[in-house]
């Protein structure tokens, strides 16, 4: 038996409000057993240290003294889309120098010891089967299966679950708990730990950001809607080099 933390975030949860810049509803993390957990979390924070010493290396104008004052760099943290698109400050590094740390980043998942998990929806499809209007359903829906896949990856080495998630909005949290409290679920333990983004939990937290942005392009690219203006290619390369024989997933179809 083993007892493992699941690190997980999400991707598109604006429910219906933005389906042309969010089609796909992704809740993802990384499954990681107690034993490698403090190593994968420093194999991050050696990524993050560089990432930000070439950051600020190439920023001019603003003197050393400074970069502690300023928010981005007081809780340095590798945000998906922002770092992949080059927003803020990530702009100072070429598209090239973002997406090796990427590589890096994602090479992390492929240890045996790691699983990662996902549950996807298609808005569009969801809408349309269900006639719903209430996005709150869906999320509730596509927590319970998340939490299912987990329980019966579980049970095939009868090993238990705890879980940490970004700190969100409050609505998605309640949904997740509910999910949780399930009677179906023996596996995930119910007390969520909703941790904040600079504890020493949050750079698994990231590493799930990052998958969770990743896979639903992939997904987005799959159930067929319009390509996102930037990386699309290079986003799917990436998502079949490391993501794609890794995922334990569940699609609403």
């Amino acid at each position: 038996m083993t007892l493992y933390g699941f690190y997980t975030d999400e991707s598109g949860n604006n429910g219906f409000n933005d389906m042309r810049n969010q089609p796909v509803l992704c809740y993802a993390g990384i499954l990681v057993p107690i034993h490698y957990q403090v190593f994968l979390h420093h194999e991050v924070q050696k990524i993050k240290d560089n990432l930000e010493k070439d950051i600020k290396a190439t920023i001019h104008g603003i003197p050393a003294e400074q970069f502690p004052h300023i928010d981005f760099f007081k809780k340095f943290e590798i945000h998906g889309k922002a770092f992949i698109d080059g927003e803020n400050f990530y702009y100072n590094l070429s598209d090239g120098q973002r997406f090796k740390v990427v590589e890096n980043l994602l090479s992390l998942v492929k240890a045996s010891e790691v699983k990662v998990v996902a549950a996807l929806v298609n808005k569009q499809l969801y809408q349309t089967r269900t006639g719903e209007t209430n996005h709150n359903r869906m999320h509730l829906h596509a927590y319970t299966e998340l939490v299912r896949c987990l329980s019966n990856e579980l049970s095939r080495a009868d090993s238990y679950a705890f879980v940490i998630c970004d700190d969100g909005k409050p609505s998605e949290l309640n949904h997740f708990r509910d999910a949780l409290r399930n009677p179906l679920n023996r596996r995930v333990y119910p007390d969520l730990q909703v941790k904040l983004s600079h504890d020493h939990n949050g750079n698994l937290i990231q590493l799930a950001d990052m998958i969770n942005f990743i896979t639903s392009v992939h997904f987005r690219h799959r159930y067929g809607f319009p390509p996102r203006k930037r990386h699309q290619a290079a986003i799917l390369d990436i998502y079949a080099r490391h993501l794609d024989s890794k995922l334990i997933i569940w699609e609403y179809k």
